[in-house]
C-alpha cells in the first residue's frame, strides 16, 4: 500500500486505496507520529478559546504532528460535543491508529450532526470496510456513487470493499467501468489484477500487474502485488528478492513489511501431526498417526521427513485371512505397520515442479514375523502456458489399508499420466490414464476424465466436479483388495468452503452422488454412490499454528483399497517454528 501524504489526506479527507496482498486496511500516517518525538503537551483546555484550540489542532495536523492534533481534537469534542469538524478529524485520526470501533462511533456521531457531509459519509464507509462490515459499507458507497458517479475515491472504495467481501464479479464491473471512463485507470487496473490473484488466476494477475508497471514503473501496489503472485506461484526465490528490494526502497510501507514477513514465515520450518481412525463395514479398523517436519533447502525446494504408525484390526470371517496357527474364523485379529519416508519437492524452474519420495515400511504378520519393504515414488508437472499442463506420477507402495493387507504384504508398482486444460478461468478439463502391477501377479488399468468448475464468488467458495472413471484388473485374486474385472463410475461432487476473520476460522463441506458398476467374478453390480466429508479448522498463534478436525463417510469403492463403505475421523495440527 502506498502511503498517501498527510497533506493530501487533509485536502481529500479520506483515500480508498486497496492493500496489495490481502484485504486489509492501508498503512496509517499516524504511525509516523508515533515514531517521532512528541510535541509539547497543549495547555489547559478550559482556559483557552475553542477557536484557538481548533486552529492549533489544524496546524498540528497540517505539519503531521498527529499525536498533538488528536489530543486537541479530543479536548474540543469534550468541551463542544457538537463540533462537527473536531469530531470528524478525531474519527479520522482514530482510524489511522487502528481504533476502528471508536472511529466508527465518532463518524456516526459526526454524520448525525451533518447528515449530508460527503467526506464524513465516505470516511464511515471506509472504516466499516476495514471492520469487515461489508454490507453496510457497500450500501454507503453505492449511495455516494449515486450523487458522485465520477468520484475516484467512491468508486475505488466500492470496488475494494466488494473485493474484500468476495463479490468478485461486482468488483470487476466497478473497476472495468472506471477503466472504460478513464477514471484513475491505473488504480482500477490494479484492482482488477488484485481480484485475479485472490481468485487464483495467477497468470492473468501477473499480466495485469505488468500492465500497471508499464504505465507506472514505480507503482508500489503493483510491485507488492507482483511479489505476492510470484509467492503464490511457488516462485519464492524471485518473490523474496522482490520483497527485500521493496522494503529497501520503501522502509515506511507497512504492506511491504507485511509482504516480507509473509514470505519469511512461509519459508520457515514447520511440524505436522495427523491422527485418524478409519473403519469400514467389513469390521476393518485402522488407527493411524503421522508426525512430520518440513524445511526449505532453498526458497523453492522443500524436504519433508515423516514417520507414521498404523494399528490395524479386523474380525476374521474368511478362513483364507486367518490361516496362521492359533487363529480361527470369528477371531478378532490385529497387527501393525510403521513407515519412514523422505520427500523432496522443488519448483525447479518456473513451469516445472518435481517431487521425489523414498522410504521404508515395516509390516508385522499374523504369525509374529515382520518384513521390511522399500517404497519410492514421485511426480513431475509441467505447466505449458497459463491454460495447459501435463504431469506424470508413479512409484512403489505398500497396501496399509487393512490388517489382512498388512499381513500379506501386498505391494503395487504404478505409472500414471495426466493432462489439464483450463479453457476458462473457472473451468478445468482433465484426463488421466495409468497402469499398475501387484506383487501377487495381478495388474490394473485405469482411465478417467473430469470437468471442474467454480462459482465467481469466494464467500462461500463453491465448486463442482463431474468425474468419470474406468478401472479393470487382469484377475479377481481375492487377496483382500478390490480387484473387479471391470469397473466404471460417474460422480458429481459439490464442495463449499469459507473462512472468517481473515482466515482464522475456516470450514469445508463436500458431498458426492453418482453411480458405480463393477464385475467381481460372476457377480455384476450397479449401485448408487453417496458420500460426504466435513472439516473445520482454526489458525492461531499469529498464523504459526493450525488445528483441524474432519469426518468423512462414503460408499465409493475406489476410495479405499478393499472397496467397502468406510468412515474416517481425523485430527490435524501444524506449527511453524
Amino acid at each position: 500500500m502506498i502511503r498517501i501524504p498527510p497533506a493530501t489526506l487533509a485536502l481529500i479527507a479520506l483515500a480508498a486505496a486497496p492493500a496489495a496482498g490481502s484485504p486489509v486496511r492501508a498503512a496509517t500516517p499516524a504511525a509516523a507520529a508515533h515514531e517521532s518525538p512528541a510535541a509539547p503537551a497543549p495547555g489547559d483546555a478550559a482556559a483557552r478559546p475553542l477557536a484557538e484550540m481548533i486552529k492549533e489542532a489544524d496546524a498540528a495536523f497540517a505539519r503531521e504532528d498527529f499525536g498533538t492534533a488528536r489530543t486537541l481534537y479530543e479536548q474540543v469534542t469534550r468541551l463542544q460535543p457538537d463540533n462537527v469538524r473536531a469530531v470528524h478529524r478525531l474519527a479520522l485520526l482514530q482510524s489511522w491508529d487502528d481504533e476502528l470501533e471508536a472511529s466508527a462511533a465518532n463518524y456516526r456521531r459526526a454524520l448525525a450532526l451533518a447528515p449530508d457531509d460527503f467526506d464524513i459519509r465516505l470516511g464511515l464507509a471506509r472504516v466499516l470496510s476495514w471492520r469487515h462490515d461489508y454490507d453496510e459499507s457497500i450500501a454507503l458507497y453505492r449511495a455516494l456513487r449515486e450523487t458522485h458517479p465520477d468520484d475516484a475515491r467512491v468508486l475505488l472504495g466500492l470496488g475494494n470493499c466488494l473485493s474484500w467481501a468476495g463479490r468478485y464479479s461486482e468488483a470487476e464491473a466497478v473497476f472495468k467501468d472506471m477503466e472504460d471512463r478513464r477514471i484513475e485507470p491505473v488504480q482500477a487496473h490494479a484492482g482488477r489484477a488484485r481480484l485475479r490473484g485472490w481468485q487464483g488466476n495467477l497468470d492473468e494477475a501477473e499480466h495485469f500487474w505488468r500492465d500497471v508497471l508499464r504505465a507506472d514503473p514505480g507503482n508500489l501496489d503493483a510491485r507488492i502485488g507482483m511479489a505476492y503472485v510470484h509467492h503464490w506461484q511457488g516462485l519464492d526465490r524471485t518473490a523474496r528478492e522482490q520483497a527485500d528490494n521493496i522494503v529497501l526502497d520503501h522502509p515506511e510501507s507497512k504492506d511491504a513489511k507485511e509482504l516480507k514477513e509473509t514470505i519469511r514465515r512461509t519459508l520457515r520450518p514447520h511440524a505436522d501431526a495427523d491422527t485418524f481412525r478409519y473403519s469400514d463395514t467389513d469390521s476393518n479398523r485402522v488407527d493411524g498417526a503421522t508426525a512430520s517436519c518440513t524445511f526449505m533447502a532453498e526458497p523453492q525446494t522443500s524436504i519433508r521427513i515423516a514417520y507414521s504408525t498404523y494399528d490395524a484390526s479386523f474380525r476374521c470371517e474368511d478362513g483364507r485371512f486367518c490361516d496362521e496357527p492359533g487363529l480361527a474364523v470369528g477371531d478378532a485379529i490385529d497387527t501393525r505397520a510403521q513407515s519412514l519416508s523422505g520427500t523432496l519437492t522443488s519448483r525447479v524452474i518456473r513451469p516445472l515442479t518435481f517431487n521425489a519420495r523414498l522410504g521404508a515400511v515395516r509390516e508385522e504378520t499374523f504369525g509374529g514375523g515382520a518384513r521390511l519393504v522399500g517404497t519410492l515414488g514421485g511426480y513431475l508437472r509441467w505447466q505449458v502456458g497459463p491454460r495447459f499442463a501435463v504431469g506424470t506420477s508413479g512409484g512403489r507402495d505398500a497396501f496399509l489399508d487393512t490388517a489382512p493387507l498388512i499381513d500379506r504384504g501386498i505391494r503395487t508398482t504404478d505409472a500414471n499420466a495426466r493432462v489439464e486444460f483450463r479453457y476458462r478461468p473457472a473451468w478445468l478439463l482433465s484426463g488421466s490414464a495409468g497402469a499398475a502391477s501387484f506383487s501377487d501377479g495381478n495388474a490394473r488399468r485405469t482411465a478417467g476424465a473430469a470437468l471442474e468448475w467454480r462459482l465467481p464468488v469466494s464467500h462461500p467458495w463453491v465448486s463442482g466436479t463431474f468425474d468419470v472413471r474406468y478401472r479393470g484388473f487382469n484377475a479377481d485374486e481375492d487377496d483382500g483388495y478390490f480387484d473387479p474385472l471391470r469397473y466404471d463410475s460417474e460422480l458429481l461432487t459439490v464442495a463449499v468452503r469459507d473462512d472468517y476473520r481473515d482466515g482464522r476460522f475456516y470450514w469445508h463441506l463436500e458431498g458426492t452422488y453418482g453411480r458405480q458398476a463393477f464385475t467381481l467374478g460372476a457377480v455384476k453390480r450397479d449401485d448408487a454412490v453417496s458420500g460426504g466429508n466435513a472439516l473445520a479448522g482454526i489458525n492461531f498463534a499469529n498464523g504459526r499454528a493450525a488445528f483441524e478436525a474432519s469426518y468423512a463417510r462414503s460408499d465409493y469403492a475406489l476410495n479405499v483399497a478393499q472397496g467397502f463403505t468406510y468412515s474416517r475421523t481425523g485430527f490435524y495440527f501444524r506449527f511453524r517454528f
